[in-house]
């Protein structure tokens, strides 16, 4: 009679662990993950799209704030979050454009658009385009237990931001 009730609790475990991964969140690219032409990353006003141009693009309430560079490169582009933590740009032959060239081996990888409206590939903080904007909150991400505070801090930011806001581990460096 336990066994049953052993699995049944670790299936729903397995399933609330499952459930926020598979695609829920609409500023989230996880390593496989790709956005197409038209394709976008949303978070309150900012967008990071794939755009028809082929040119990959950081909007802040319609203004561009950060670009790829690769307008006009191609048709039919599209960018993948590599599971090597590289994040590329092909065109519809499959020819890369453009590339973060944070290559650092196999692993599993996400890139986030930020809530600072930095968009951050992790694994360890890569790559991420700059654009860190102070929302007013000390730090970025927090997670606190009893005892401890985890958090993630900006990639813009060093762990001596950790230790003053009393950060038990840092996510990213």
């Amino acid at each position: 009679m336990a066994i049953p009730r052993a699995f049944a609790s670790l299936s729903l475990a397995l399933l609330l662990v499952a459930s926020p991964l598979c695609c829920m969140a609409n500023f989230i690219l996880y390593s496989g993950e790709s956005l197409k032409s038209g394709e976008a990353l949303h978070y309150a006003s900012y967008t990071f799209i794939m755009q028809s141009d082929c040119n990959l693009v950081e909007y802040d309430n319609g203004n561009a704030i950060w670009a790829s560079g690769t307008y006009g490169r191609g048709t039919h582009c599209y960018v993948i979050l590599q599971s090597d933590g590289n994040l590329v740009i092909y065109d519809k032959n499959n020819n890369a454009v453009w590339a973060s060239n944070t290559n650092v081996g196999q692993g599993n990888y996400v890139l986030i658009l930020q809530k600072d409206r930095n968009v951050v590939i992790y694994g360890g903080a890569l790559w991420a385009t700059n654009t860190y904007k102070s929302t007013g909150v000390s730090g970025d991400m927090f997670i606190q237990s009893k005892a401890t505070i985890f958090g993630a801090l900006p990639a813009n930011k060093t762990t001596a931001g950790a230790k003053a806001a009393r950060i038990a581990m840092v996510v990213n460096k």
